[in-house]
């Protein structure tokens, strides 16, 4: 273990003394970890795709439940949160074994993680509904996977009867968290094909969704992509969730629920048609002691800390939080 730590370390050093000073890279020890999640990723579809040929079904499941919302924007709070309705069925963490199995963006060139209703392979269905059978155990499906802000038209053609819960977030906190998840390291989602040239970071990682014209901020900053990556996931999602039926779709904002949690549990657990559940009430009562994939710890109008790099993109991020129901400052 010592050897390995000195290597570690070494690699470490002699990779930091490529790059120019502050700017932050990815090490062996983090590439190592990729590789072997990506391989037992693999290995969990290769699996599915069996259990698909020997059992496999046509029908989707009833009324699934997705929450949609920017990444760093509180989900997965608001997913542990109603996970714990005895009703529910779920897999860990997001569902990329669902969808990138024929989704993954390799195969639209990079573009981005959009999908609709045409980009459906044949069958993509039955793979998806098998799956989502062999590794929810049963119940109603739950599932939160901040790139299907980009995919609501895929999903609503694959889930005919699917209802949706919009979480909305301030863009100052959301870009703010952004901003330090990919200087951390943090969700990150693909290794592309050519490298990134941030002020504030090189390599080949990219962090959380892959939105539309991402090349186009590939040699800028974090914060300009962060910004991107806030537009693009609300944007696309209001205009897709405009398209669908009102009652098939509940918004609601992490501020809400965070200052109001029992209240807006109960609330939303009606729009869902879901029984009171003294499991998620229990949780609710006490929240904020339930942090999650935070990278330092919560405290109210942290992204202050971070004004100066908000600050150049306020105008990029300012007319969805209009849009969202949010006030712009001036200035920060």
């Amino acid at each position: 273990m010592a050897v390995l730590k000195k290597v570690k370390g070494g690699w470490r050093s002699w990779s930091a003394s490529r790059r120019p000073e502050g700017v932050v890279g990815d090490d062996f020890a983090l590439e190592a970890e990729i590789f072997v999640k990506r391989r037992l990723l693999h290995g969990q579809r290769a699996y599915l795709r069996a259990m698909t040929m020997v059992r496999g079904t046509e029908e989707p499941p009833n009324d699934p439940i997705f929450i949609i919302g920017c990444p760093r924007s509180g989900t997965t709070l608001l997913f542990r949160l109603l996970s714990r309705h005895e009703s529910l069925g779920s897999v860990r963490g997001e569902g990329h074994i669902f969808w990138n199995t024929y989704q993954h963006p390799r195969r639209y060139g990079w573009t981005s993680d959009r999908a609709t209703e045409a980009d459906i392979k044949p069958g993509e269905s039955r793979y998806i509904y098998s799956a989502i059978r062999e590794t929810t155990g049963g119940g109603r499906f739950l599932e939160k996977t901040p790139r299907n802000c980009l995919r609501i038209p895929y999903l609503a053609a694959l889930f005919p009867n699917a209802r949706f819960v919009l979480l909305k977030r301030s863009g100052l906190d959301t870009v703010s968290s952004l901003i330090e998840g990919w200087r951390v390291r943090h969700g990150i989602s693909y290794r592309l094909p050519e490298p990134l040239a941030l002020d504030e970071y090189q390599g080949n990682f990219w962090s959380y969704l892959l939105p539309p014209g991402w090349r186009d901020v590939a040699h800028t900053s974090i914060a300009e992509v962060a910004a991107l990556q806030y537009v693009s996931s609300y944007e696309t999602a209001l205009n897709d969730l405009a398209l669908l039926n009102e009652e098939r779709v509940t918004e609601l904002s992490f501020e809400e629920l965070l200052a109001q949690p029992v209240l807006n549990s109960e609330r939303l657990l009606d729009a869902l048609e879901l029984e009171p559940s003294a499991s998620v009430t229990a949780m609710a009562t006490n929240l904020t002691a339930h942090p999650v994939q935070t990278n330092s710890p919560p405290r109210p109008d942290k992204w202050r800390e971070r004004a100066s790099e908000i600050a150049p993109v306020l105008d990029r991020i300012a007319p969805t939080m209009e849009r969202l129901g949010y006030d712009v400052p001036v200035r920060l």
